[in-house]
C-alpha cells in the first residue's frame, strides 16, 4: 500500500480537499484505489476509525471482520506501512489517521456507504491492474 500512496496527489493528501473545498468522487475513488490492496483493508481501517481511542488485538480485529489471521495481518502491515495504523506497546492496534489523510478517510467512508459497489470495483480493479502488469512484464515474448 505505501506503494500506492506515492500516486496520490500531495495535496490530496495534505489537506483532502480539492481547490473547490470539496472533494470530488473520483478524488476519493483515486484515493481507494492508491491506498488499499484489498476490501478487507478497507473494512479494517474504518472498524478501526469508528473507535479510535480503543486498542484492537489481532484476534478481536478477526472476529470483528469475520475474517482469517492472514487477511487481517496483511491488511495491518499494510496500514501501518501507510501510517494509518499504529502498533501499540501491548499489541493492540489503532487508528492513526489524521489531518487531511483522516479528512479524505471519512468522505472515503460517507461514499462507502451511499455506493459500496462503486468504491469495492475502483480497490479491486486497481489492484488487479498492478497485477496484469507484473504478469504481463513475465509474459514470454516470441
Amino acid at each position: 500500500m505505501h506503494e500506492r500512496l506515492d500516486k496520490v496527489p500531495k495535496e490530496l493528501l495534505e489537506n483532502g480537499f480539492s481547490r473547490d473545498g470539496m472533494t470530488s468522487e473520483d478524488e476519493i475513488l483515486d484515493f481507494a484505489g492508491a491506498s488499499f490492496r484489498s476490501v478487507w483493508a478497507l473494512e479494517l481501517l474504518l472498524a478501526l476509525r469508528r473507535v479510535r481511542e480503543r486498542s484492537w488485538s489481532p484476534s478481536e480485529m478477526i472476529k470483528e471482520l469475520r475474517s482469517s489471521r492472514v487477511v487481517v495481518i496483511e491488511a495491518l502491515n499494510n496500514l501501518i506501512v501507510a501510517g494509518l495504523v499504529i502498533e501499540e506497546d501491548g499489541g493492540g492496534y489503532r487508528y492513526a489517521g489524521a489531518g487531511g489523510v483522516d479528512e479524505m478517510v471519512g468522505e472515503l467512508q460517507q461514499l462507502y456507504e451511499l455506493k459500496p459497489t462503486l468504491v469495492m470495483k475502483k480497490i479491486v480493479t486497481s489492484s488487479n491492474s498492478k497485477l496484469q502488469i507484473l504478469s504481463d512484464a513475465f509474459r514470454i515474448k516470441e
